[in-house]
């Protein structure tokens, strides 16, 4: 699942809150994490970055959808 997915599975109302709190976890502004999130920026491919987000959705986020550039797509 992508992140613009996986923020788009909870309501309206909760969609702020999740950006905002996965903004706080990479300490940057939400604003950032709705641009990764709407494709208009690509999200860090550090390790760290990339395990903050899958940890945070719990894995239904992985490093493959996050960034398949750098880690290849699943079936690979």
């Amino acid at each position: 699942m992508d992140l613009r997915s996986y923020i788009n599975s909870f309501s309206r109302y909760e969609r702020k809150k999740i950006r905002e709190a996965l903004a706080q976890a990479h300490e940057v502004s939400e604003v950032t994490v709705r641009s990764w999130a709407n494709g208009n920026r690509k999200h860090p491919c550090t390790l760290c970055a990339i395990e903050i987000t899958e940890r945070f959705t719990k894995h239904q986020v992985t490093r493959f959808d996050l960034r398949p550039d750098v880690f290849g797509s699943r079936a690979d």
